[in-house]
């Protein structure tokens, strides 16, 4: 994933994805990464889809969790479309949102907040076995 705090930090030249939740809402991001946590102390391992989201809005605060267009908190993952991955499909994930600041004196093509969205994955002691 690029820093944000470049000039030249530009969302068209970079891959995107979609997620799509059950209420039908469909967040692209873009310049997308996917990370597994370590397993924590009850054994289950944590992955994330992290990239930024380009088709959204909102007030800009640090505090505001209402971000256009999915709420932060647990959501209903139906299914994601990342380029060269297999999709992830019926999970109960968390959205997480998070706005670096005013992008001054950068110019981007996006709103400029980072999305999360994490999962328990699977026990590491059992792989390809979803929880």
């Amino acid at each position: 994933m690029r820093d944000w705090n470049t000039p030249d930090h530009h969302v068209a030249d970079t891959e995107h994805g979609t997620l799509r939740f059950a209420d039908g809402t469909q967040p692209v991001i873009a310049d997308w990464q996917v990370t597994e946590d370590a397993p924590d102390r009850d054994g289950l391992v944590r992955t994330s889809i992290r990239g930024w989201l380009t088709n959204g809005s909102g007030s800009g605060r640090l505090d505001d969790p209402y971000t256009k267009p999915i709420k932060a908190g647990p959501a209903r993952l139906v299914t994601t479309e990342l380029r060269g991955r297999v999709p992830v499909r019926d999970r109960d994930v968390h959205i997480g949102y998070h706005h670096p600041g005013k992008p001054y004196p950068n110019t981007w093509d996006h709103v400029g907040w980072l999305v999360t969205v994490s999962w328990n994955d699977r026990l590491p002691d059992h792989p390809g076995v979803c929880v």
